[in-house]
């Protein structure tokens, strides 16, 4: 296992659309790993194949009811129900976002071993899917995002979405 660079904004792989995985083999798996060990030392809630430089549709994700490994993730029904919630990124630190997300979906995935899987997800982990899908898809929270602000160093480290921090004055980050 290895812990990777997680890429910043405005690189370019994060506006790439990841390219299907057609084939789940060793190596799918063994980058799924290091992605979630990736993760779990970044204190993230999830994590996208272009966050690490892989433009290919792999997720990771760990909302607090362990690890799941997702390959070709795609959201297949959405609630329509829309809630607004901060969000924050580990590919744009020191920034979050107010970002409207559905609070319920269905989503469909292959797993490591190969099967196909369906979730029912709600709330944090329906929000974190929709978030890593949309990285997946070149989309980051700054362009669903109703608000942005940055961080202050008192209100907790990035990607630490329970922190609570006042809105600054400052101007969120640009592309390129």
């Amino acid at each position: 296992m290895a812990i990777m660079e997680i890429v910043k904004h405005p690189a370019e792989v994060l506006r790439r659309k990841a390219e299907p995985v057609r084939k789940v083999n060793a190596s799918i798996r063994r980058i799924l790993t290091d992605m979630a060990e990736t993760m779990y030392d970044a204190r993230g809630v999830g994590l996208a194949g272009n966050q690490v430089g892989i433009a290919k549709r792999l997720v990771v994700i760990d909302t607090g009811d362990g690890l799941l490994q997702l390959i070709n993730p795609e959201i297949v029904k959405r609630s329509g129900e829309i809630v607004e919630e901060t969000e924050g990124c580990l590919s744009i630190p020191g920034w979050q976002g107010e970002v409207p997300r559905d609070r319920e979906l269905q989503l469909k995935a292959t797993l490591p071993n190969g099967r196909t899987a369906w979730f029912d997800a709600s709330d944090l982990f329906a929000r974190a899917i929709q978030h890593e899908i949309d990285h997946l898809d070149g989309v980051l929270f700054l362009d669903r995002a109703t608000r942005v602000f940055e961080v202050t160093d008192d209100a907790g480290e990035a990607g630490d979405e329970s922190a609570q921090a006042e809105p600054s004055e400052a101007t969120a980050p640009k592309e390129a």
